[in-house]
């Protein structure tokens, strides 16, 4: 085996630096695969979360910054621990550069971290994508989408609904985006797998920063990880699209058959980890939809009966309801806009109802009757009083009923 050629002072300070930040910006991969691991996993990041609070309280002087988890990758506590990240990085970089000053290059330690970097990619873009094939990330459009002014929407929310209005589309993104996941999980597949998830991550990140979505700087650490992947072969490559003569790939240093076991173990034991994971996070998950279909829909009311009086259906009446939608939860709109949602669940063998309005925990239980397909009956009590509502069902909108056409004689643009 022949020795590698030193590296400059600079690329070895640079590598110090790299090695430290992609360590800790990963961290605590693969523990977090690990099942039933959370609370070690939560004991792991206890240290990391106590800096960044100290760092964003002590130092930047901000308030106490939440670090629970809400869905967001980028609130005030991702942005002040990837600072307390880049910060150590530098430290361990110096401290790297003071204590091994003989070393001239690390090529073995760089290799091993593409690796980890490569299985950390795959398993972020095999998620993603799962989540899209199994119309998780972007299930079928809810009915309250349908009743909202499209000026109301938020950008994010106009992208859930552009994803959601198209099944077809979301499903050949997640493809997209597990096609470079599978590539990524072998070494002689690893450069075509990086190069098939930069494009994809690079119209995730343009959307992600287009359309405000609150994972900017996870999906923006994805693309980087897919460039660095790739990057050792990008001169080859380019030297082959100009029709330039490419030096050959130089081949794996061989270990002994003792550690090359070791090697395809440790390989296979990741894969492993790495598809329960994400069968875990995107099989073992299903739609949160109510599966009593014959309720599923928006209803315009009727009539509106409340305590034996019927409420004429007048714009300025705030107690009487206009729109009732029923999907993954229940929500009221009365005749002044104003919405109210509820998490449900519906039995269609008792016909009822049970309701429990968002962020309390008080439950109502309506009772429902439906003589036609196309009619509802609730009798409730709601706020105190009784509620005899009939509604008819809203006709399906045309965002869901237009289809696909070969041949447009004339732009259907509506």
């Amino acid at each position: 085996m022949t020795s590698s050629p030193g590296w400059s002072l600079a690329r070895r300070i640079g590598f110090r630096f790299a090695f430290a930040f992609g360590v800790l910006l990963i961290y605590p991969f693969p523990i977090n695969l690990i099942p039933e691991a959370g609370r070690l996993e939560a004991a792991m990041n206890k240290p990391l979360e106590a800096g960044t609070s100290w760092l964003a309280e002590t130092v930047l002087g901000l308030p106490a910054p939440p670090s629970e988890f809400n869905a967001s990758g980028d609130r005030t506590f991702d942005y002040v621990q990837l600072l307390l990240i880049a910060i150590l990085a530098v430290l361990g970089a110096v401290v790297w550069t003071l204590a091994d000053r003989r070393r001239r290059a690390y090529p073995g330690l760089a290799a091993g971290l593409l690796v980890v970097l490569r299985y950390f990619l795959a398993h972020a873009m095999l998620v993603y994508g799962f989540l899209k094939i199994m119309r998780l990330q972007f299930p079928e459009l809810d009915p309250y989408r349908f009743d909202e002014p499209i000026g109301e929407l938020s950008p994010m929310g106009l992208l859930w609904t552009f994803m959601a209005s198209s099944k077809p589309y979301t499903i050949i993104a997640g493809v997209s985006e597990a096609i470079g996941g599978v590539l990524l999980l072998w070494r002689r597949t690893a450069t075509l797998g990086a190069l098939v998830v930069i494009p994809v991550m690079t119209n995730v990140v343009l959307l992600n920063y287009c359309y405000d979505v609150p994972v900017k700087l996870y999906s923006t650490g994805l693309l980087i990880l897919a460039i660095v992947i790739a990057s050792p072969s990008l001169r080859r490559l380019l030297g082959a699209a100009l029709g330039r003569a490419t030096p050959e790939v130089p081949p794996r240093a061989r270990m002994t058959p003792r550690w090359e076991w070791a090697r395809w173990i440790a390989s296979f034991a990741m894969i492993a980890v790495i598809a329960i994971d994400v069968s875990h996070k995107t099989m073992g998950r299903t739609d949160r939809s109510p599966r009593a279909k014959e309720i599923y829909g928006s209803w315009r009311v009727a009539a509106f009966i409340a305590d034996g009086v019927e409420h004429p259906p007048l714009t300025t009446d705030d107690d009487r309801w206009k729109i009732v939608t029923a999907g993954r939860g229940l929500w009221l709109t009365t005749m002044t806009d104003h919405r109210e949602g509820f998490a449900i669940e519906v039995d269609t063998t008792a016909h009822t109802i049970a309701l429990i309005p968002i962020g309390t925990k008080t439950k109502e239980t309506w009772s429902y009757t439906q003589p036609t397909p196309e009619r509802l009956v609730i009798d409730a009590i709601h706020g105190g009083r009784y509620l005899h509502v009939t509604l008819h069902r809203e006709p399906a909108p045309l965002l869901v009923t237009r289809g696909f056409h070969w041949i447009n004689e004339i732009p259907f643009n509506h």
